[in-house]
């Protein structure tokens, strides 16, 4: 009985309820065939910006499960079961739950402040093991027998290819996800080394964690995190302070017939037609037929 009970607590459970994860919502979203549609999307774990930072940071997490191709799962499937299954196997599954949680939430994280976009996927966490065990490979013969020097090229190689394959708009990559992710992984094991614990790596950990979190409810930069200050300021009668986020989200992108035409509604409710006017001509000329639906009610 004993022996029996060893086994099963040896087995690489947090790996295989992930990739089970994986299937599950990769066939339920193959079934649906709405990956446009934000109720399905939500329904399997993946939330649109403005909706993780009104809160629903779960699905910075839940995101990792999430796949539309097969290509992309079949690559995340075999990097959680060839080098997951093994940090699992060597750091024991609740440490393991712990790191892939964190991971997903800091390679998500990143993903949505620097480019705007919920990514999806595993690669996030799948860089983050492989920086673990890249890192820890002398501290765990396994790891080194893993990533041997055709391997670790391999996923360098990938990590530079997805980057050029974005750049020339060949295919659109989660390269944040995937470069937070190593980091983290990497720090993580750095941490674990009485070596070096107390002068780079866990500081680095810390901040990286902590930037994370701080990302969440600042993101100054993002075009997408303005547009939510700005719309949620609108709706709840703040307009001074709606304008002074519309006027940051026209400043970063010209283009937004969407800011101009809020902001216009914002500048009519304070009595101040002639800069309403001015907005309203601009977002005419950036988009008229989003003017037109924005007329119907339909915006």
């Amino acid at each position: 009985m004993d022996k029996t009970n060893s086994k099963l607590s040896q087995q690489p459970w947090v790996t295989m309820l992930a990739i089970a994860a994986c299937v599950v919502i990769y066939l339920g979203l193959l079934l649906k065939n709405d990956y446009g549609n934000e109720a399905t999307l939500a329904l399997f774990g993946s939330r649109s910006p403005d909706a993780i930072w009104r809160g629903s940071y779960g699905a910075l997490i839940t995101s990792a499960f999430v796949h539309f191709e097969i290509w992309h799962i079949a690559f995340n499937i075999n990097c959680l079961w060839v080098l997951g299954r093994l940090l699992e196997k060597e750091i024991g599954s609740l440490a393991y739950l712990g790191f892939f949680m964190v991971a997903a939430f800091v390679s998500s994280t990143f993903q949505l402040a620097l480019t705007d976009t919920t990514g999806i996927g595993a690669s996030g966490v799948g860089y983050a093991v492989f920086g673990f065990m890249l890192v820890a490979r002398n501290k765990y013969p396994a790891f080194a027998r893993i990533l041997d020097e055709r391997t670790i090229k391999l996923y360098l190689i990938w990590l530079v290819g997805c980057v050029f394959a974005t750049a020339f708009k060949i295919w659109n990559v989660g390269n944040e996800a995937h470069v937070a992710g190593l980091l983290f992984g990497m720090a993580v094991a750095g941490a674990l080394s009485l070596r070096y614990r107390l002068y780079l790596t866990l500081p680095a950990l810390v901040s990286l964690v902590a930037a994370a979190a701080t990302l969440l409810f600042w993101c100054p930069w993002s075009v997408a995190w303005l547009s939510t200050k700005a719309y949620d300021a609108h709706a709840a009668g703040r307009y001074s302070e709606a304008l002074t986020f519309y006027s940051r989200v026209v400043a970063r992108d010209p283009q937004s017939a969407w800011a101009y035409l809020n902001r216009s509604y914002a500048y009519t409710t304070l009595g101040k037609t002639t800069q309403a006017e001015a907005d309203f001509q601009k977002a005419s000329q950036l988009d008229p037929d989003f003017i037109k639906k924005s007329m119907l009610g339909q915006h």
